[in-house]
Order: C-alpha cells, then structure tokens, then sequence
C-alpha cells in the first residue's frame, strides 16, 4: 500500500506515520505512560527518540509490505497529534486482523478512538476486503472495552492466555467486528 494513503472523517485524519512525526509521537507517548503503560508493554518511560524513530520505520515499512496498517491520528483542525489505530495480525487465512488503538491522555473521552476505530474498520472491510477483526483487551482496560463497544464490535469470550505482557500470559476479552457490523 502507498504511504501516501489517507483517510478523513469529520474531525480526524488517518494516515500512515511520516518522520516528522517522531517528535509529536514520541511527546505523546510520554505525556500518556501513567494511562497506556498498564496495557501496552512497550510504552514506559525508556521510551525514547531511538525507539520512536524504530517504531516509525517498522510502521512505514510494514504499509509497504502489506504487513500491518497503523495509522497515526491526527486533528483535522489543528493538525495535533491525537494517538494510534492499527489492523495488525492480518491472517490470509482466516481474512481477519486484530484492531488495536489508544489516544494520548489529553484526548481521551472525546470520542477520537471509535471515530478512528470506525475508519480503520472500513478501510479494513471496504479497502482490504477483510471479514473479521477482532479487538483484544486486557480484563480490566474498561476504556477500551467501552470503545469496542462504541464501534459496535460484539464480546465473544474472555479468552484464556490471549495476551502475553511482560514474558507472563494473560487472560483477555475478545471482541470482534464483521462487515454487517458497520450497518446494524
């Protein structure tokens, strides 16, 4: 897929990660460990400029390839970065992909993550003819639980050993989106 790809909603716009984002990421993600670090394994306060400079590489890199698709978000009013939604996991296979996000602290409860969501999972059924996502949150990510729901994905399970974080298996909660999903 083109880097160059971008897709708008009312105040959102989603594209692929550009270098010069680093700096904006890199602030975002220090301005929100306290609330990501409990879910996400990589976002402590080590993270640095390296990392962030990998983490951009890896993204452009896998939109290139047809790996994975993460988006950064971004406002489209004042062009502020707002956080992440990615289709990763993509499984020939099974035509699905696991849907992840998070929004940095200073915009959460603001509706950006289903905004995002809802984009990314068009783009996921419409652009990549994808049948199912699937959203995997930690047991107690009540914020995330209520975003899958908001982007009315449905609960199937609590899944035994779904998530590995920090070298340790964990039970997760499996929620799942299909394309009549967008229209119900």
């Amino acid at each position: 897929m083109k880097l160059d790809f971008e897709i708008s909603t009312p105040r959102l716009i989603l594209r692929p990660f550009k270098n010069a984002d680093l700096n904006d990421f890199l602030a975002a993600v220090h301005d929100s460990v306290n609330e990501l670090s409990p879910w996400l394994e990589w976002c402590d306060n080590s993270f640095d400029q390296h990392d962030a400079h990998e983490w951009i590489s890896a993204s452009r890199l896998s939109w290139q390839t047809d790996f994975s698709y993460e988006f950064a978000i971004f406002s489209r009013f004042d062009d502020a970065f707002i956080g992440t939604v990615s289709l990763s996991a993509i499984i020939p296979m099974t035509n699905s992909a696991n849907l992840g996000y998070w929004i940095k602290t200073g915009c959460h409860r603001q509706g950006f993550a289903t905004e995002a969501n809802i984009a990314a999972v068009q783009f996921a059924f419409q652009m990549l003819g994808l049948t199912r996502l699937e959203i995997i949150t930690h047991i107690d990510n009540y914020a995330s639980q209520k975003t899958a729901k908001a982007c009315n994905a449905k609960f199937e399970c609590e899944a035994r050993n779904r998530i590995y974080y920090h070298n340790k298996p964990l039970d997760g909660l499996v929620y799942s989106l299909v394309p009549s999903d967008l229209f119900t």
